[in-house]
């Protein structure tokens, strides 16, 4: 039996199994019957416990995205809890003061409100309202009224949200604290409020019940300016031990570095979440609980047998698989569909004003039905053409719902763009979507022809009843530009793949994701790069914030040039090399190289597909077609498309 699967305790609560889903948020705002959907899928998967976001205060900052608790929430709350518990999953209620610093304006100051007047994060410069000591005794009381509805509601146990440089941690911080009266100072006294919150919880729900304490014992930031590090965090653990906690789970990183608190996908170690927890393991009697995708469920598996933690907590893995916990209790690992680490489905939307999803489960968030594919009352014959996520995610959504169906791909694999994008040695976990998607057409026998090129003649005699075009574009080569045809230039998608040689000296030409990993893998490769972009800045559209950081600090600490603001004018190969001409500024230079290679963009295929195919049967284009898109795109095109056959 693996370690996951096992029983644990916390206090007195028994946990079926050691996975317990992380507060991932309510997807679609606040406590409605579709967010008992969304939680109550979770345990029906298998989890053993639910951790469900609580917004312990209105008073300060704006409860929109949590759970906050009023008469027809906290009922809502008890069905959820009713529910959960008919699968013997706990549910625990992770309850916080507040965002502080990292968040927008309070409700009543015109800037955020923190423990102290440090800066706002958002604006340099600007100072926050430093709560007042009848505003900070507002807010525990506040938060005791949360606890009490969330016991009402038959909560198994509540976490102290104090982590990550929110509000409750910027009291435990030095760097956000500068207070000199009984909450601030020495560790003891910025501990204090986290302590009055642990006491709230114990006097509400009694001295056996869980209370867990989320928190960070070293934010891992570099500057010796008053941020945690673990030395500190050893003396915060053992005060949190003699508040009473009956268990800790262990974070890593703050705001100033926030890419380490939801790991992108370019983080394929072991996160920093283990490095503390396993140091806080060693030296903490209470059970610990840690994160750091674990929906890699042998990464789980290996932090448990590694004395890393006691739990393992799994947040955006069970966003993507909510069945993720049975399928490791009925061994079929192969079978859990992984989480990407894209950010973009869950915390990126949210952070955009909209309902989080997952990239990989266009269901995440619809749980309650209201966006399921309907069975089809007549099955239809579908052609998808094109085998990438897109395709491939088409082909099992027909299947499912009842239609036959068959993949053509003109390439000789599955997983189009995917299978260059998981090149890149910060990539390859990208490997785990490929692998899934082929175990899974293979296991629902779904046709997929290789190396067959669709056109208007073959399609129509294979008369389709629909046609779903997951083709995606064609490579950008303008010809305006004079050499791009030279024996030196190939494609950067087919570098990613060793498809073409490559020399020592490398000119990567389009500054956007492609071209930016390209040149950051041949970077650690040991090849001298030099990457072109016309737009003024590196990627030219930035990405969700985390993920954009941990991007800029990668570019940053390679060896690559790179050179926004200039333009690839032309390309001259020779035997014993090649050189191109670029201009930045109206100023002309060669730069010898011996390969170039080109990540332009691609054009679309979605209107010329319209024309050629909607006079045989209806066609939906999906993905990459319309232009150069991500995999959210392309999945959850594929379940509409689906969805309207």
């Amino acid at each position: 039996m693996s370690l996951l699967s096992q029983p644990a305790h916390i206090g007195k609560m028994r946990l079926k199994n050691r996975m317990v889903m992380a507060p991932m948020g309510v997807t679609i705002g606040n406590m409605t019957e579709a967010t008992v959907a969304y939680f109550v899928e979770r345990a029906r998967g298998g989890a053993a416990m639910v951790v469900c976001n609580v917004m312990g205060s209105g008073r300060f900052e704006s409860t929109e995205h949590s759970i906050f608790f009023n008469e027809e929430t906290e009922r809502l709350f008890a069905q959820l809890v009713e529910a959960c518990h008919r699968y013997d999953c706990k549910v625990c209620a992770q309850i916080m003061t507040g965002v502080g610093r990292a968040g927008g304006p309070s409700l009543l100051y015109p800037v955020p409100v923190s423990a102290s007047p440090c800066e706002w994060k958002y604006a340099p410069g600007v100072s926050c309202h430093q709560l007042t000591v009848e505003e900070i005794h507002a807010l525990v009381d506040d938060y005791r009224k949360s606890a009490e509805s969330a016991v009402r509601a038959g909560a198994d146990a509540i976490e102290v949200h104090a982590y990550g440089g929110y509000l409750t941690d910027q009291f435990l911080t030095a760097a956000w604290n500068t207070r000199q009266d009984e909450y601030g100072g020495t560790l003891e006294k910025r501990a204090r409020f986290l302590k009055e919150l642990i006491d709230v919880c114990k006097a509400v729900g009694g001295t056996d019940f869980p209370v867990l304490v989320k928190y960070t014992p070293d934010h891992y930031v570099e500057a010796d300016d008053g941020h945690r590090k673990m030395e500190e965090g050893i003396a915060l653990t053992h005060l949190i031990e003699g508040f009473g906690a009956d268990a800790l789970h262990v974070d890593a990183g703050c705001y100033e570095n926030w890419y380490y608190a939801m790991p992108p996908a370019a983080i394929q170690e072991m996160t920093l979440q283990a490095r503390s927890a396993k140091v806080i393991k060693q030296v903490s009697h209470l059970p610990v609980l840690t994160h750091g995708r674990f929906s890699d469920v042998e990464k789980a598996e290996a932090a448990l047998r590694n004395g890393v933690c006691d739990i393992a907590v799994i947040g955006r893995g069970l966003l993507a698989d909510p069945e993720l916990p049975n399928k490791v209790l009925e061994k079929r690992i192969p079978d859990i569909r992984p989480c990407i680490s894209c950010n973009e489905g869950c915390i990126g939307r949210v952070c955009a004003g909209k309902p989080a999803t997952c990239a990989v489960n266009p269901r995440c968030g619809f749980e309650d039905g209201s966006r399921d594919i309907p069975p089809a009352k007549i099955p239809l014959k579908i052609l998808v053409v094109g085998a990438g996520p897109g395709g491939c995610a088409a082909a099992l959504y027909a299947k499912q719902a009842g239609h036959q169906v068959e993949i053509w791909e003109k390439g000789l694999a599955i997983g189009g763009s995917a299978r260059f994008a998981a090149e890149p040695y910060f990539k390859l976990d990208m490997h785990r979507l490929l692998n899934y998607l082929t175990r899974q057409l293979e296991r629902c026998q779904i046709p997929v022809r290789l190396d067959t090129e669709a056109t208007p003649e073959a399609v129509q005699a294979y008369h389709p009843d629909r046609l779903i075009w997951a083709a995606g574009g064609r490579q950008l080569r303008p010809s305006a530009i004079p050499g791009l045809d030279g024996p030196a230039v190939y494609p950067a998608a087919e570098a990613l793949r060793n498809l073409c040689d490559v020399g020592d000296r490398v000119v990567v030409v389009g500054g956007g994701m492609v071209g930016v990993e390209t040149a950051l893998h041949l970077d650690r490769m040991g090849k001298e790069v030099t990457l072109l972009e016309m737009a003024d800045r590196i990627p030219p559209e930035p990405g969700f914030i985390m993920n954009e950081e941990l991007l800029q600090k990668q570019m940053r600490a390679s060896h690559v040039v790179f050179r926004p603001e200039t333009c690839l004018r032309s390309v001259e190969s020779g035997l014993n090399g090649s050189r191109i001409r670029a201009e930045f500024h109206g100023r002309q230079e060669e730069i010898p190289c011996d390969t170039v290679l080109l990540a332009m963009g691609a054009k679309p295929t979605a209107e010329q597909a319209l024309q050629d195919y909607r006079g045989i049967c209806p066609v939906f284009c999906i993905g990459d077609s319309f232009g150069s898109r991500k995999i959210i795109d392309a999945i959850h095109d594929a379940y509409e498309a689906v969805r309207n056959l």
